[in-house]
């Protein structure tokens, strides 16, 4: 949906971070559900640990100020109700909508 609204493309990515996961797994997860962005396998929990030992799932967006600079805009621990739930809760914290 980002990728596909030219006022959106390239002013948000988005990452996935597989908590206690191994590189096969994330590749796994991946293929079985054909994931449109970057998974980053985190087996040691050391991404995990670092946010906060926060359960999962968890989303954070961060707005990349001009200055270089960044800013937690948004946190939230549970599911979202789809894809487009998703992007308008994106866009209403960052400022983008």
């Amino acid at each position: 949906m980002i990728e596909k609204d030219p006022n959106l493309k390239g002013k948000i990515k988005i990452i996935g971070i597989g908590a206690g996961n191994t590189p096969y797994e994330v590749q796994a997860f991946k293929s079985t559900y054909d994931s449109p962005f970057p998974l980053f396998p985190d087996k040691d929990f050391s991404i995990h640990n670092a946010l906060g030992d926060v359960r999962t799932p968890y989303f954070l967006t961060v707005r990349i100020k001009e200055d270089g600079t960044h800013e937690v805009v948004l946190s939230a621990l549970g599911a979202f109700k789809g894809a487009q739930d998703f992007l308008e809760s994106i866009l209403s914290a960052s400022g983008l909508q």
